[in-house]
């Protein structure tokens, strides 16, 4: 059974929240970055020139269970859970709720992590959560500002080029982040190849993959009583750096993160939505 997630008003970094009542009913979460890729969502219905409006921009949106965009490859949202996610070996552990439907799935990779030192900031180890596909590890992908708004220039760590393309007849807006500062900004994470495919028909398709991604018709994926869509995960499935099994007790934080770097005309770039964070 899902049960909906609350906020709350208050974050304790010392210990979990004691939650009167039905514990599940309120959990809550807070949001700690929303570093989005350019994309053609970005900056659309926002007004954030700092990182805090941003963060809170996407706190609202999340809270109001609407979707945050991540943009193209590598662009990630980190949330701190009100209370620890405990690992129950065997079962799921928490879910996310993104937007996929047939033959339309934008996957984001799920890391990890225990507020091991109990400071309430994600500076401990992050751990990758495996999925059903090989990734690619390290990947990077650097984006830059053009001089007004049109196709965002990108080149990766593997010597590829490309751009994500500007389409005003349905996103007019600027597509590099606004409050991304700096002329040039790189995200790195780990990648998925693109299941984006044009069917029969000449329409582009961004088909599922088998399970362990955000915003993806996996085998993982249920329907909330709510009509959201979520996907399950399972702390058991946590790596490191080397893909090698890690063991975890407990996490905290949670950071989603766009796993596919494809962009392609109608559709434009794969770019994961996530709205709300569940616990089972």
């Amino acid at each position: 059974m899902i049960l909906s997630l609350g906020v709350l008003a208050l974050f304790s970094c010392n210990k979990d929240e004691e939650i009167e009542g039905d514990p599940f009913a309120a959990i809550g979460f807070k949001v700690l970055e929303y570093r989005p890729a350019p994309g053609q969502f970005i900056n659309e219905n926002m007004n954030s020139s700092t990182q805090e409006e941003a963060n809170a921009y996407a706190e609202r949106r999340i809270i109001n269970g609407e979707y945050v965009s991540l943009g193209a490859f590598g662009g990630y949202i980190t949330v701190k859970m009100a209370k620890a996610v405990e690992n129950r070996p065997g079962n799921y552990d928490f879910g996310i709720a993104g937007n996929p439907f047939y033959n339309n799935s934008e996957p984001g990779i799920v890391w990890v992590s225990e507020d091991a030192n109990s400071n309430c900031i994600a500076d401990d180890p992050w751990y990758e959560l495996k999925g059903s596909d090989a990734v690619t590890r390290n990947y990077s992908v650097t984006y830059t500002r053009p001089a007004e708004p049109g196709d965002i220039a990108w080149e990766d760590n593997l010597g590829n080029q490309g751009v994500i393309t500007y389409q005003p007849a349905y996103h007019a807006q600027m597509y590099y982040p606004e409050w991304v500062k700096a002329d040039a900004y790189t995200l790195t994470g780990s990648m998925l190849p693109p299941r984006t495919e044009r069917n029969e028909s000449g329409i582009w398709e961004n088909k599922e993959f088998d399970w362990g991604y955000a915003d993806n018709m996996g085998s993982d994926m249920e329907m909330g009583s709510d009509g959201i869509r979520y996907n399950r995960f399972e702390i058991d499935n946590a790596v490191d750096a080397d893909g090698h099994p890690v063991t975890l007790k407990r996490i905290h934080f949670v950071k989603v993160q766009s796993a596919v770097m494809k962009d392609v005309e109608g559709i434009g770039e794969v770019s994961p939505e996530v709205a709300q964070f569940i616990i089972y």
